[in-house]
């Protein structure tokens, strides 16, 4: 972090405190929603208005709008009691003609009504318009495997002939995807994207991001933090069927898949950190997206301990990969009951990390400040040496957690982020919590 004298302090300080809010000062998106990070886009902006997904308390998907110019927010139940799991919340694609794809999973179980796993996925009727929908239906080819479907991340490609791609955690834990070429009515046989090439067991996390032209970018770990004591990221982009490193060397294509990690950019080595400290710190990787020349961005967490968590952003610069420290992160988020005999069961997650799609010198955070998750905002103008923080939220009395920043708002949109206030978040099954906007009441 950017280091500022005593004076310099002081008159941060006192701008902090008149511009940040409680968050019970800023407006409530819904009373009633949580998500996971692993399902995206969360939500989007058309126009004036925002679209946005989650899972309600007793499961239900849930999809709202909101317009900007008057306030009003439409909530709708595309799926209720679904599934009682944060993981289960629905990702959008806004097709060409400004209807929207909604997809979403149960976690790697049956939702409600279901007698077989799938991915569900409904069109809306009419372009800007959540009132009214397209019967649902099902994509139910997986990966081989014990494992259901999880996760669920739309891509298109308009110079593909505005090819859909959707990606998901498959039955044999791994990414795993398929694309349509007629908007969902038929789907290609489903495919591994990335395996481990020393241990079939692990279960790579992947976060993906497209210029939505011709390029989708990828960046994944090893594995679960929980179960790899070193756990790297790792990149890989896809092009015209090929798939390629950062600078461009082609390392595979779509009739040779699934990719080896050991044959794509290694962005943060948790080995490399382990042979000079001895310290088996892992990672966790939070979001990527593509800067303004089209390069690969991307923000993750270093767990050097459980209860010691630190953002981190990565960026191609052209030749090589730069990392650099954003902020301290704190420890995890979950208020979890328990005796002093049991152990905390997701130490790994942080209060959460994203980029402005639009602009990927923006990020915003989630920390502790005292014993209360906060929303931060940091912009850097040096390609991540230095960072400049700002409080969103202060002084709040509940937990503020996994800020989203909007995709399509651009710099002039009133609002840029949303995020979950936690009433109780115990773990991903046992959470009461609502959606936040940065709007003021």
């Amino acid at each position: 972090m950017k280091t500022i004298s005593l004076s310099g302090l002081f008159v941060f300080l006192i701008s902090l405190s008149l511009s940040a809010q409680k968050a019970s000062s800023y407006q409530t998106f819904s009373s009633d929603g949580a998500w996971c990070w692993f399902s995206d886009p969360r939500a989007v902006q058309i126009n004036d208005k925002i679209y946005a997904g989650w899972v309600a308390t007793d499961g239900s998907i849930m999809v709202a709008s909101h317009n900007q110019n008057t306030g009003e927010t439409k909530e709708v139940n595309i799926s209720p009691q679904f599934n009682k799991d944060d993981h289960a919340n629905p990702s959008f694609l806004v097709l060409p003609d400004k209807r929207l794809m909604v997809f979403f999973s149960a976690h790697s179980t049956l939702g409600r009504g279901e007698k077989e796993p799938a991915i569900t996925y409904a069109t809306t009727t009419n372009p800007e318009d959540i009132s009214s929908w397209e019967p649902q239906k099902r994509l139910t080819k997986n990966a081989e495997g014990p494992m259901k479907f999880c996760y669920s991340n739309p891509v298109m490609l308009s110079e593909e002939n505005n090819r859909i791609y959707l990606f998901w955690r498959g039955g044999d834990w791994k990414p795993t995807f398929a694309y349509t070429d007629n908007f969902g009515k038929k789907w290609s046989d489903p495919q591994s994207l990335i395996k481990s090439f020393s241990d079939n067991g692990k279960r790579p996390y992947v976060k993906i991001s497209s210029n939505g032209k011709d390029e989708i970018n990828f960046a994944f770990t090893d594995g679960h933090p929980r179960n790899e004591p070193l756990n790297s990221i790792y990149y890989l982009k896809y092009k015209a069927g090929k798939f390629h490193k950062a600078d461009g060397t082609v390392v595979g294509s779509m009739e040779s898949l699934p990719i080896r990690h050991g044959d794509c950019d290694v962005v943060f080595s948790s080995t490399k950190e382990f042979e000079k400290s001895h310290n088996g710190t892992r990672a966790w990787i939070w979001d990527i997206a593509e800067d303004e020349k089209g390069f690969p961005v991307m923000v993750y967490t270093r767990l050097p301990e459980e209860s010691k968590h630190q953002y981190f952003y990565a960026k191609w610069d052209g030749s090589k990969w730069q990392n650099s420290k954003i902020s301290e992160a704190g420890t995890w988020f979950p208020r979890y009951e328990k005796t002093k005999a049991m152990r905390e069961p997701e130490p790994h997650y942080s209060g959460g990390i994203y980029l402005d799609h639009e602009n990927t010198d923006v990020v915003y955070y989630s920390k502790p400040v005292g014993d209360v998750f906060e929303i931060f905002k940091a912009q850097t103008i040096d390609s991540g040496k230095t960072w400049e923080e700002t409080a969103i939220t202060l002084n709040s009395e509940k937990d503020n957690v996994r800020p989203y920043a909007i995709r399509g708002a651009g710099s002039d949109a009133k609002n840029q982020i949303l995020w979950m206030q936690n009433k109780r978040y115990s773990q991903y099954t046992d959470y009461n919590t609502s959606i936040k906007i940065d709007s003021q009441k």
